[in-house]
């Protein structure tokens, strides 16, 4: 590849159901947690890291190591909201993944969860963003806990080719 290399970006789609939310009626923090994860790991599989790929290859297991979570807004039950997450940096044995929650119109054309190109995220509506967040998650060895090397490869995977695929060369 030549130029840049942006990485790729996932986008999951939900809506919010009645038992995510509150007594106040808004989606619980802790649901949050749950959409920004599960984007996480559907983008790692997708690029060919799921977890099972993970243990077998390298054998070890990405944990959060630290979560920061910006509730900049409410969403309620039947909301339509768009989970965006892209690894930022990948080093040598950990990841800062960062994700935007926004609302999506109800009456739009349904989204569909995949890879996308990096968002140019200044451009959102700012009254659609409802979370802003970022997770530092280490690559460890299971059975020490001790951390382990983030090989190249799965890096190289997480770069968008000029086609608009993920790159298999990098």
């Amino acid at each position: 590849m030549t130029g840049s290399t942006p990485r790729s970006a996932w986008r999951l789609a939900v809506r919010v159901r009645f038992h995510e939310c509150d007594p106040l009626g808004h989606v619980n923090n802790a649901v949050y947690l749950n959409y920004l994860e599960q984007a996480a790991i559907d983008h790692a599989t997708a690029v060919g890291w799921s977890q099972t790929v993970l243990e077998r290859e390298v054998g070890g297991v990405f944990v959060a190591r630290r979560h920061e979570i910006d509730y900049l807004r409410p969403a309620v039950e039947g909301n339509r909201l768009e989970v965006i997450t892209w690894a930022e940096t990948m080093g040598m044995a950990t990841a800062m993944r960062r994700y935007v929650i926004r609302k999506i119109d109800a009456n739009a054309d349904e989204v569909d969860d995949g890879l996308m190109a990096m968002p140019d995220t200044s451009a959102f509506h700012a009254g659609d963003v409802v979370v802003t967040a970022q997770t530092r998650w280490a690559l460890i060895r299971p059975d020490t806990s001790r951390p382990i090397r983030i090989p190249r490869r799965e890096i190289d995977d997480f770069v968008i080719s000029e086609n608009g695929g993920v790159a298999d060369d990098a």
